[in-house]
């Protein structure tokens, strides 16, 4: 009769070892899943890439109107020559100057001759393409102090704003 020790052993393996053997995922059957998964994750990513700029964009366009709210507040029947410079002792506007410019844009605020309007705007971060060209264009977003806000194709210009200025 034989021992109930040589019953139950195959190979010199116990039973629960014997019954699992080959059970479980091959070492290349894993690369392959972590290879699908860093594709998609990779196509993923650069689909979201434009959501990011609209993202940062709709963050300059709040903050460019914070600088419309606050040029207001320091309006005494003209606006401070402090307003249009970017090196400004007006902590509130030293802030947005530099969060515009940490989110991809460029806060310029332009002043006419006699101080009593302004025009202020910021680079986008989304372009769109020229319909004739089909060349990328940057975007302006802008607001001026007769409560006027645009978003503009061209960048305002400074010379033709002496007397007025304004986001036409």
């Amino acid at each position: 009769m034989k021992s109930k020790r040589n019953q139950n052993s195959s190979f010199g393996c116990a039973p629960h070892q014997r019954e699992s053997f080959g059970a479980g995922f091959t070492l290349i059957e894993m690369l392959v899943v972590v290879a699908i998964i860093g594709l998609l994750s990779s196509i993923l990513l650069n689909a979201l890439g434009p959501a990011k700029d609209k993202a940062k964009d709709a963050r300059i366009m709040q903050e460019v109107n914070q600088v419309r709210d606050l040029a207001e507040t320091m309006y005494n029947g003209f606006y401070p020559a402090d307003l249009a410079n970017s090196a400004t002792t007006n902590a509130n506007l030293q802030s947005l100057y530099a969060d515009i410019t940490a989110q991809g844009g460029g806060l310029r605020v332009i002043l006419s001759s006699d101080r009593r309007t302004y025009a202020a705007y910021s680079t986008l971060n989304a372009s769109v393409n020229d319909p004739t060209t089909g060349a990328k264009e940057l975007q302006y977003y802008c607001v001026d102090s007769s409560g006027r806000s645009s978003i503009l194709l061209k960048e305002p210009n400074p010379g033709l704003m002496a007397n007025v200025a304004s986001c036409q």
